[in-house]
């Protein structure tokens, strides 16, 4: 470990030396989630109880070196720890952060292990990813390739490897596309995901449920949307759109599933208080959830691992109802961020509560800079 960590700061010392600048910066956040999700049909015991509180700080500090002005090596740390664990008295998990980044005023592009931030994450629906996902799944592992045009249009494709194929996970991998196009007050755009999940190794050792994780499914959901953003004393926000998702469990059918959702936004804001609707109408578009049992008895649980969506979107009843009103204000020239939001959210069996206050700070600043030696 030593040997790692010395060679790490040589590197360090040597590419600083070499690079026309070098940064060092650190971005922190205390994540606070409270769920009380207990009525609603999907609470089913010992599979999917989301009700709780998650309760977190994470701190990622990096160093850089850049050259030519648009190329940038960055490395670092993820660093978690969950209030009241006790599996460590430091961290919970301690994970490493390194990447290359190219970026102009268009383009942007990162390879390694790099934070979610680097991408447009606000603009995917809780449909891909719940805000809970967002948290714990920070990193992207693999490559981040982004257009940014006028008026914040933009397009970009991510590739995410989450998952070695091992005795102890699946292979697994997830490409994002996403974009917006904005023409004066109206826009329009997308975002799509094509999630690759594959078999696990089986383990020598056991022959309990022998070749049961030997399946591939494969899932893919397209979120396209027209919208408005105008002025009327508030901000408003509304748009239109559509989860259409196409699924096929390859080892147990090889029919297509595709259950869809049509989507209504509406958003008001002002001071830094927003209201937040978002009406969902249509089938449960996460039908494997609960896996399949075999003819052994041998149940096979997809759960979470297969769906980081909210659960919600597995209404039975063809209706969701997200309805979120929060406050966001950004202060000492952005580099300070709070978040306070309460959400109720209605499935069409019962009604669930979630309160949540995300406290941010993000820093990034040149030490060191060849061309005036500071």
């Amino acid at each position: 470990m030593k040997k790692v960590v010395l060679t790490f700061v040589l590197s360090v010392i040597v590419l600083g030396i070499q690079a026309q600048e070098v940064l060092v910066g650190g971005d922190f956040k205390m994540y606070f989630d409270n769920k009380e999700f207990g009525d609603n049909t999907f609470a089913v015991p010992g599979v999917d109880i989301q009700s709780g509180t998650d309760f977190a700080a994470r701190l990622a500090p990096v160093i850089g070196v850049r050259w030519e002005e648009k190329n940038a090596l960055f490395f670092g740390a993820d660093m978690v720890k969950y209030f009241g664990s006790q599996e460590s008295n430091f961290m919970s998990e301690v994970k490493p952060i390194v990447y290359y980044q190219f970026q102009t005023p268009k383009i942007k592009a990162a390879a390694g292990i790099f934070t979610r931030d680097l991408m447009h994450d606000e603009d995917y629906s809780t449909a891909f990813f719940s805000e809970a996902e967002r948290f714990n799944h920070n990193r992207i592992n693999g490559v981040l390739a982004q257009y940014n045009g006028q008026r914040n249009s933009y397009v970009e494709f991510v590739c995410d490897w989450e998952g070695m194929y091992s005795e102890i996970s699946r292979e697994k991998f997830r490409i994002l596309l996403a974009g917006r196009h904005y023409l004066n007050k109206f826009y329009y755009g997308f975002n799509y995901s094509m999630f690759h999940f594959a078999g696990k190794k089986e383990n020598s050792t056991s022959q309990v449920g022998k070749g049961a994780d030997e399946n591939v499914v494969d899932l893919q959901l397209l979120n396209p949307c027209i919208g408005v953003k105008f002025n009327a004393f508030f901000d408003f926000d509304i748009k239109l759109g559509a989860l259409i998702t196409a699924q096929r469990d390859r080892s147990y059918g090889h029919k297509w599933e595709t259950p869809c959702m049509g989507e209504f936004a509406f958003k008001m804001s002002r001071w830094g208080i927003t209201l937040d609707e978002r009406l969902y109408v249509g089938q449960n578009i996460h039908p494997f959830f609960h896996g399949h049992t075999l003819d052994d008895g041998t149940v096979i649980n997809y759960g979470r691992e297969l769906y980081p969506a909210e659960s919600f979107f597995r209404t039975t009843e063809n209706i969701y109802n997200r309805t979120a009103l929060y406050y966001r204000r950004s202060f000492f020239k952005d580099t300070v961020s709070v978040r306070a939001e309460f959400v109720a959210h209605y499935d069409g069996t019962a009604l669930g509560t979630q309160q949540m206050l995300v406290v941010g700070v993000k820093l990034l600043k040149s030490v060191y800079n060849s061309k005036n030696h500071k």
